[in-house]
């Protein structure tokens, strides 16, 4: 066999494998948000009613707003199913900062912003979404409080502010005190948001 000819059997050079991006560790000053995703189905509207008028009548939500369940008419309206009228008053029983008390009370973080909606709604059923946009002030702190709740992942909390922020706190707590309904998780998304598109930023 001639040795310029390539052997029956070598093997093509390997492609270089891309490199791995590890995922951001987080440092403090920067600005992260979390945004969780669940399926909710309404089991007991007058529950959820009851709930939201508790909360109102306590003044619990920080910023809620008196005038908040006027404006929407379907809330009130005797016209409207009772389980479409929950599901609109589940938007502000969710507090997107439930769970998240141990990493305020560490000042980890500072709260920015939060939100909740409810989309693609059938009669007793719709999609809720709800984000918290935080400043890290002490990572250190948020990944003790994380790995103090699950040793075992204490490597992988290190190397990832995303999953260290879900293992210090659940992110699907806002939903477990609410009652009347059920609820199944789809989604968790933790990203770090660049100086240049954070709020504040010019």
């Amino acid at each position: 066999m001639n040795d310029a000819e390539p052997a029956l059997f070598d093997m093509p050079d390997p492609e270089p494998r891309p490199a791995t991006r590890r995922p951001p560790r987080g440092r403090n000053r920067e600005t992260w948000i979390m945004t969780a995703v669940a399926e909710v189905v309404i089991t007991d509207a007058t529950a959820v009613n009851e709930a939201l008028a508790q909360a109102e009548a306590n003044s619990l939500m920080i910023g809620w707003d008196d005038d908040s369940v006027d404006a929407d008419p379907s809330l009130d309206d005797p016209q409207v199913e009772p389980a479409t009228r929950a599901l609109d008053q589940l938007a502000w029983l969710i507090w997107a900062t439930d769970g998240q008390e141990a990493l305020m009370e560490a000042d980890a973080f500072r709260v920015l912003e939060v939100a909740s909606e409810m989309t693609d709604k059938t009669a007793d059923r719709g999609t809720a979404t709800w984000r918290v946009m935080v400043k890290l002030t002490d990572v250190d702190r948020l990944r003790r409080l994380a790995t103090q709740a699950h040793p075992d992942e204490a490597t992988l909390i290190a190397d990832s502010l995303a999953l260290a922020w879900q293992r210090a706190a659940d992110p699907f707590a806002p939903l477990r005190s609410i009652p009347g309904i059920d609820w199944r998780p789809k989604t968790v998304e933790v990203k770090h948001l660049p100086a240049r598109t954070a709020p504040g930023s010019r």
